[in-house]
């Protein structure tokens, strides 16, 4: 099955046609693990396979499912059936103190034997780790698929918010679990067109130097996230006209999230 998302590889902050914004997506496709992000395996010490593109281990007896474009696979089999296995992928921490409403969506194959073989994923409230998703079951065999699981988790968001993977073989030789792709989105971050009633304005995109925003009504807030949704550049600003110094920016793409008046939007910046 060819990754419906395969375009997220190349631009990983682009915008769905809703207008949420993308603050923090993973492909896998690469063969290390990605950069900010960090894995465990304190039971036994086996590893996940990042950058995978073959088949999802007994994913179907005619028709399997598979990671073309790449994905973290743990396939419980390598480490064999003395081996027990509880493996953690955490993402990096990103600050959603200025967001409202977000939501997580991960494209999985979890596959289990004899019952045995746990997916869950859970999210950093600021205190505590919380779980937003638990399956023990096989994801759909024999037809060349994948599961997409889509999670609210607007009432976790905070300034240190983080999301972690965990397969757990229960003790037992299971099978494994595959993740195809992990994105975090804002659902309540609006679209530039939103702000156009404001008078808001921005230049130059490409910028090397200066970042240039205007409006009809205060700029209160300003902030810049890279690829990884690290917030890079912060503003605290009450003011119809800004100027960001971004030339010590690396070259790339960001998210600027801005703030005017009483609404907020968001807007791609490439950085030269």
């Amino acid at each position: 099955m060819k990754k419906f998302t395969l375009i997220f590889i190349i631009f990983l902050f682009t915008y769905a046609v809703n207008g949420q914004a993308i603050i923090q997506e993973e492909s896998f496709a690469s063969t290390s693990i990605p950069a900010g992000w960090t894995s465990d395996n304190l039971t036994s010490g086996c590893a996940w396979q990042f950058g995978y593109t073959g088949d999802m281990p007994d994913s179907g007896s005619t028709v399997m499912a598979d990671f073309p474009t790449g994905a973290a696979l743990f396939d419980d089999a390598i480490c064999g059936a003395l081996s027990s296995d509880r493996i953690i992928l955490t993402a990096p921490a990103v600050d959603l103190s200025g967001i409202s409403d977000a939501e997580i969506e991960v494209i999985y194959n979890l596959q289990v034997f004899a019952n045995r073989g746990q997916f869950i994923i859970e999210v950093f409230d600021g205190s505590d780790w919380q779980q937003v998703f638990f399956q023990d079951v096989d994801s759909p065999r024999n037809t060349g698929t994948h599961q997409v699981a889509t999670l609210d988790v607007s009432a976790y968001l905070n300034d240190a918010f983080q999301v972690r993977f965990i397969y757990d073989d229960e003790g037992f030789l299971a099978l494994g679990l595959g993740i195809d792709n992990y994105k975090l989105s804002s659902t309540s971050t609006a679209g530039i067109e939103d702000l156009s009633m404001l008078g808001f304005n921005y230049y130059p995109n490409p910028s090397k130097n200066t970042l240039v925003l205007t409006a009809r009504e205060n700029i209160e807030k300003v902030s810049i996230y890279n690829i990884i949704g690290q917030e890079v550049l912060y503003k605290d600003t009450s003011d119809l006209n800004v100027q960001l110094d971004i030339q010590r920016l690396p070259v790339g793409t960001y998210i600027v999230q801005v703030q005017v008046a009483d609404k907020v939007g968001s807007f791609k910046l490439l950085k030269q």
